[in-house]
C-alpha cells in the first residue's frame, strides 16, 4: 500500500550540478562561434560545463557492493561503451548504459534507455570514491534502474533535450539535440549574431540588469527545495535574458535566508550560499558569479587566480586587517566540504566566511545532515524572488504540496490544501494544480471531491498516465481497488513504461487473490523492463519458483 503523503522523491542529485574529464565532450563539432570567438571556444572546451553530458564509457570497470539490499554491482568499461551487471538474491540483470551525466569533477551519473524511455543507474563514480550507490538509492531494499529521468532533471546537464510532451520520461528518437553545455545556455540563441554578429545581436550576461545576469547562473546553480514552473510553462522555457521568475520559481526555507542559521551545502546552493557572504551582501549588487569566475576557462594556477580576485578588492586593507595573510584565500575562507543531497562529493562553500578551527570541524561534522530539512517545525518555505503577484499562491502551494510529500510532513501538506484551494478560483483548469490538489485530498471523506478534481485534470490532459497513476493510488486509499485496478491497467495503457504501477498493480491483484491476473502482471512487467531484477522474482514467485519473503511494496 502506498502513503497517502506519497513517496520520497527521487532525484537524479548525483548528476545534478556535478561538474573533469572522462573523455572527449559532446559539444566538440557544434563549433559555430569558433572563427570569431576561437580563445572562448577553447577556454570553454577545458570547463566542466562543456562535459556536461558524454559517452557511456566515463569511469573505470570495477565493483561496488551495496549492503542494504545485498545488491553486487560489477561494472565493465571501455572508451565508447560501459555495461552494469546486478546480483542479487540469486537474480542477474546487466545494463548498456546510453549516457553519462556530470562531467566527473565531482561524480558521474549513467543513464540507460529503454524504448523511448530515460531511467538512471543506482551506481554513480565518484571522484573522491570511487563506485558508490547513486543518493536516493542509499536505503532501498530492491535498488534497479527504475528512476524515471525527467526532462527537469536533464535540463543543468543537457544541451537541448527533446522531451515527448505529456509523459513523464520519453524522449524524440534522438533524445538530444545538443548532448553537452553550449554556449546559448549563457548568451541566449546565436542565430542573429550568426547572421549579423554586431553589438546587441548576442546577449552577454555581465551586461544585463543584476537580477536577469544572476538568473543566467541561478538556472543551474539555485536548487532551493523545489522549483515550481508558472502555468503553462516548464523549467525549459526559460531563456537568457529574462528574469528566472518568468518562467518559474524556487522555494528556499525562511531559515536559509539569514545568518543565524547555517545554510545547508548542497550540490546545486552555490548561488544561496553566495547571497549571505558579506562580500555580495555589501557589494550592492556588483558582485556576482561571473566576478570571480570565468566560465570560458579553467585558471592554470588557481590558488593564485582566485586570491588575485580578493584582492581586487581587498587588497588595499587585507595587510593591516589580516593577521597573517597567506596565498590560499579560499582554503579558510571558503572551505571544501561534504555535500548533502549527493552522495560522495565535496563542494566548495560560497559564503566567504571568516571560521575558526572550531567551526570548520562542526561545518565538516553537520554538512552531511540532510540539506532538505526544516530547521524547526515552524520554519517556512518562501520564493527565492518573488513571482508574478498572479501566481504567488499558486506557486507557493504546490512548493509546499511538494516538499510535505517528500517530509511526509503533514504541517506542509495541510498548508498547501489551503493556499491551492483558495489559488483554485483563479485558475480552475490548471491540471498541475488540480492534480496537487486532489492528490492531498484523496482517500479522505472528500473523496468524490478528488475524484471531480481528477476529471477535470483529465479533460485538460485526457491521455496523461501519471493522471491516472494518481487517480489509482486516491482509489486504493479510499479502499476502492476495483477503481484503483481500472485506472493503473489505464495507465500502463496509455505508458507501458511507467514501473512503480506494475509493482502496484500486482500487489492489488495479490491482496484480493487473484494470482493469475498477478502473474499475467509481472510477465507484462518482465516483456517492457526483460533485466529487471523484481520482476523476474515476482514471475517465479508467481510459478512456485521461488520462495522469499512477501512482495515488496512500489518503490
Amino acid at each position: 500500500m502506498r502513503p497517502r503523503l506519497g513517496f520520497k522523491k527521487g532525484r537524479l542529485v548525483a548528476a545534478t550540478s556535478l561538474v573533469i574529464v572522462f573523455g572527449l565532450p559532446a559539444f566538440s563539432g557544434q563549433q559555430p562561434c569558433t572563427p570569431c570567438h576561437l580563445r572562448e571556444v577553447q577556454g570553454f572546451l577545458a570547463t566542466p560545463m562543456a562535459h556536461s553530458m558524454g559517452p557511456p564509457g566515463r569511469g573505470p570497470s570495477g565493483t561496488f557492493y551495496h549492503g542494504v539490499s545485498g545488491t553486487r554491482f560489477s561494472i565493465r568499461s571501455s572508451t565508447d561503451h560501459m555495461t552494469q551487471r546486478m546480483e542479487r538474491d540469486g537474480l542477474t540483470s546487466q545494463y548498456s548504459i546510453a549516457y553519462s551525466i556530470g562531467s566527473g569533477a565531482h561524480a558521474v551519473a549513467y543513464l540507460i534507455q529503454v524504448g523511448n524511455h530515460l531511467f538512471e543507474s543506482p551506481l554513480s563514480y565518484f571522484a573522491k570514491f570511487g563506485w558508490g550507490i547513486s543518493p536516493g538509492y542509499e536505503n532501498l531494499k530492491s535498488p534497479d534502474f527504475y528512476r524515471a529521468v525527467r526532462p527537469q532533471c536533464l535540463f543543468c546537464h543537457v544541451g537541448e533535450a527533446l522531451p515527448i510532451a505529456g509523459t513523464l520520461n520519453a524522449y524524440r528518437n534522438p533524445p538530444f539535440a545538443a548532448e553537452a553545455i553550449t554556449c546559448e545556455r549563457c548568451h541566449g540563441p546565436t542565430m542573429a549574431h550568426l547572421r549579423s554578429p554586431l553589438p546587441g545581436s548576442i546577449i552577454n550576461p555581465a551586461k544585463l540588469q543584476a537580477r536577469a545576469r544572476d538568473s543566467v547562473c541561478e538556472q543551474c546553480h539555485l536548487g532551493g527545495e523545489e522549483g515550481i514552473p508558472n502555468p503553462g510553462k516548464e523549467i525549459a522555457d526559460f531563456h537568457v535574458g529574462e528574469n528566472l521568475e518568468k518562467v518559474y520559481t524556487v522555494y528556499v526555507y525562511q531559515s536559509s535566508r539569514g545568518q543565524a542559521h547555517p545554510n545547508a551545502l548542497t550540490i546545486i546552493s552555490q548561488s544561496q550560499q553566495l547571497a549571505l557572504s558579506e562580500c555580495a551582501r555589501k557589494s550592492g549588487d556588483q558582485l556576482w558569479c561571473g566576478t570571480c569566475h570565468d566560465p570560458h576557462a579553467l585558471p592554470k594556477e588557481p590558488i593564485a587566480y582566485f586570491r588575485d580576485r580578493c584582492l581586487h578588492c581587498h587588497g588595499a586593507t587585507l595587510q593591516a586587517s589580516h593577521p597573517k595573510p597567506n596565498q590560499n584565500c579560499f582554503a579558510c575562507h571558503m572551505p571544501r566540504l561534504p555535500a548533502g543531497r549527493g552522495g560522495h562529493t565535496i563542494l566548495t562553500d560560497h559564503r566567504i566566511a571568516i571560521y575558526t578551527p572550531a567551526e570548520l570541524a562542526a561545518l565538516r561534522a553537520t554538512s552531511l545532515l540532510n540539506g532538505s530539512s526544516p530547521a524547526s517545525n515552524e520554519d517556512e518555505l518562501v520564493p527565492w524572488h518573488d513571482p508574478p503577484p498572479q501566481f504567488a499562491e499558486r506557486n507557493l502551494g504546490l512548493a509546499y504540496a511538494r516538499v510535505g510529500s517528500q517530509l511526509e510532513s503533514f504541517p506542509f501538506v495541510n498548508r498547501a490544501y489551503q493556499l491551492l484551494f483558495s489559488a483554485s478560483n483563479d485558475f480552475p483548469n490548471d491540471p498541475v494544480l488540480l492534480r496537487a490538489l486532489a492528490k492531498i485530498i484523496g482517500g479522505t471523506k472528500a473523496e468524490a471531491d478528488a475524484e471531480a478534481l481528477f476529471d477535470k485534470a483529465l479533460a485538460v490532459e485526457p491521455n496523461s498516465a501519471l493522471v491516472y497513476d494518481d487517480m489509482a493510488v486516491a482509489a486504493e486509499n479510499a479502499g476502492d481497488n476495483e477503481n484503483a485496478v481500472k485506472y493503473i491497467e489505464k495507465a500502463l495503457q496509455l505508458d507501458p513504461f511507467l514501473v512503480p504501477p506494475y509493482h502496484h498493480l500486482g500487489l492489488l491483484y495479490a491482496a484480493n487473490h487473484q494470482l493469475a491476473l498477478a502473474r499475467q502482471t509481472y510477465l507484462r512487467f518482465l516483456k517492457a523492463f526483460p533485466q529487471n531484477i523484481e520482476a523476474k522474482r515476482e514471475v517465479l514467485r508467481s510459478s512456485g519458483g521461488l520462495h522469499t519473503e512477501a512482495p515488496r511494496s512500489r518503490p
